[in-house]
């Protein structure tokens, strides 16, 4: 189908939505989170405690409705989300427990909190009470995540949790959320929720209240178990527990209660519309978001904010197969995305349409694995594409390998216009100038080598481009760098904190201004820059 007849299909009426329907605490910053008064909590070896981070960057961010509508209004909307919040609450607020009580303290002290998370309230928020009320639910969880990560798809806490509900891996794992090279399900917020209220029917269903059962989120079953038995009470406020754990049910109830009677609260609650501002479109099979984007018309970093769980160019080699795209294109005077004309678009792409492909002749030593790492992709991907059923591969024949094709915008052509490119094994003259669509002329000219020139494994030549920069032939993993705050724990040292984060011990001692020669303390704290995307 052609781009204008995708681009008239965005332009329809019609709308289908294909709607499907940890426990650390968040990385949000001082002025995003209720913090307790008190002196900071203890970390635990087995809690995923996390420790408040200095401002981050916000990643892009596009919502449904413009985000600089006023915050106070003469005429509330008729479709306000919060009466519908309010009608579902079921739990006891707790307004006389003195921990609840300080953080309604927060809460007022710090009346811009919610407004400053109005973008984010509105992409998600409508989501989230949905699922709770089809569930039939209390919809005070639906506020888990404002608590957890301020609803940010990239929070990212010390112990390992990421994503708006802040899941580690084995829980995430465990409620049957995917984590592989392409995919990190607990950055979907689709899935996420899926599995965030999944675990939280579990730990209501064993510890018999709901109290106990977010209490349970933060801390583990286990752990709160535990402390029923030692008190011998079912009541949250009466248990001893970590201290992180202990404000974390307050800290929920207290938004709940401000949302509830605002004005008991003298809070003033931004506008926040009761609709959905994004939909799931199924894909027939993995897709390149290049190629995703020319047809549904919405550009490539549109396509990655609205799929953060995405870690790179493409959607995942493997199921789930669908990509979150947003119910309006732009705002919400802009016409609705035709998602019945997309679907039946998509549906008929073969999988040569889905992805871009170079053809390449294996070379002595090559193996799926290594082509796969090379390639930034998998073995089951070149499979699928080549038809394989195993993995034995021969010298001198052809495979084709995915391609990521995306395009930076246009830059003139000039003699200094070039691609910095890192020889591997196999490569040739040949097959990169093929690669790149160039000369072996052009190619041997800007690099000043012989036609006949051996190139080493490691080195790096200049690729000549035309018109446009290729920003990635072989598809480089998406990025996106947090500093969070680590407290060492005893046996911790430099090269484990390292390992755990993925990051190296140079870097570790020069953000933390740290001498290699002595020896980390247990409760010394530091700072780390980790890439959330890949970690």
């Amino acid at each position: 189908m052609s781009a204008n007849l995708f681009a008239f299909a965005v332009q329809g009426v019609a709308l289908f939505l294909l709607l499907s329907g940890c426990h650390a605490t968040s990385t949000q910053t001082q002025a995003e989170l209720p913090q307790p008064t008190l002196a900071p909590p203890t970390e635990q070896a087995n809690t995923n405690v996390n420790v408040i981070p200095p401002p981050i960057e916000e990643p892009i961010v596009i919502t449904a409705l413009a985000a600089d509508q006023p915050l106070d209004t003469t005429e509330p909307s008729t479709n306000s989300i919060w009466p519908p919040l309010r009608s579902g609450m079921e739990l006891s607020l707790a307004l006389n427990q003195p921990r609840v009580k300080q953080e309604l303290r927060w809460l007022k002290n710090n009346p811009s909190y919610l407004a400053r998370l109005k973008p984010r309230l509105q992409k998600y928020l409508p989501y989230l009470l949905e699922q709770t009320e089809l569930r039939q639910l209390p919809t005070e969880l639906a506020l888990i995540p404002i608590v957890e990560s301020a609803l940010d798809p990239y929070a990212f806490s010390p112990g390992g949790a990421s994503g708006p509900w802040q899941f580690m891996r084995p829980t995430a794992e465990q409620y049957g959320l995917k984590i592989n090279r392409w995919y990190d399900g607990r950055r979907d917020i689709i899935a996420a929720t899926d599995a965030a209220l999944d675990y939280l029917q579990s730990l209501e269903q064993r510890l018999g209240h709901w109290h106990l059962a977010i209490a349970a989120y933060n801390g583990g079953g286990a752990r709160v178990a535990r402390a029923m038995k030692r008190a011998g009470s079912n009541d949250f406020f009466q248990l001893s527990l970590p201290r992180e754990t202990q404000y974390y049910l307050p800290r929920v109830l207290a938004l709940a209660a401000v949302i509830a009677d605002p004005e008991q609260f003298d809070a003033t609650l931004p506008e926040i519309d009761n609709i959905q501002s994004f939909a799931k479109l199924l894909l027939p099979g993995q897709f390149d978001l290049n190629i995703a984007s020319q047809m549904t018309g919405l550009s490539y970093s549109q396509l990655k904010a609205w799929n953060p769980a995405l870690k790179r160019w493409a959607t995942a080699a493997h199921a789930p197969h669908y990509l979150i795209l947003p119910t309006f294109n732009a705002d919400k005077d802009s016409a609705p995305l035709d998602f019945v004309g997309l679907k039946t678009a998509l549906s008929t792409t073969t999988p040569s349409q889905r992805m871009r492909w170079n053809e390449i002749t294996i070379q002595n030593g090559d193996s799926l694995s290594v082509l796969a790492e090379r390639y930034n992709t998998d073995v089951s991907t070149l499979q699928i594409a080549n038809n394989l059923t195993g993995v034995s591969i021969r010298a001198g024949k052809l495979l084709l390998v995915p391609v990521n094709g995306a395009l930076s915008a246009a830059i003139p052509e000039s003699d200094s216009t070039s691609l910095a490119y890192e020889i591997r094994p196999g490569d040739s003259l040949w097959s990169i100038a093929k690669q790149h669509n160039v000369s072996i002329t052009k190619l041997v000219k800007t690099n000043q080598i012989a036609p006949r020139d051996v190139l080493r494994v490691g080195r790096t030549i200049h690729v000549p481009m035309a018109k446009a920069i290729l920003v990635s032939t072989t598809g480089s993993p998406n990025k996106v760098i947090r500093k969070i705050g680590y407290k060492v724990r005893k046996g911790d040292s430099l090269a484990r904190i390292a390992k755990r984060f993925q990051v190296s011990v140079r870097d570790l001692a020069k953000w933390n201004s740290l001498d290699l020669k002595r020896y980390l303390q247990p409760g010394q704290k530091l700072t780390i820059h980790v890439d959330v995307v890949n970690t």
